[in-house]
């Protein structure tokens, strides 16, 4: 994946096995990443993996 220009872009996973998902980060620094991005990224990774469910809460 390159580096993402949106938000759907910076959201977006890759499938790399059943449950394995690999995203990208923009550039924002050496070795960061928001951690809203990550948890946004988590909770998308678990909507592919079950099905007949909804979060209705999410704690960090």
């Amino acid at each position: 994946m390159d580096t993402p220009e949106s938000l759907p872009e910076t959201l977006s996973l890759e499938r790399l096995e059943l449950n394995l998902f690999r995203g990208v980060s923009p550039s924002m620094g050496p070795g960061r990443i928001f951690g809203g991005q990550v948890i946004a990224q988590s909770l998308l990774a678990a909507y592919e993996t079950v099905e007949d469910r909804v979060c209705h809460s999410l704690h960090c």
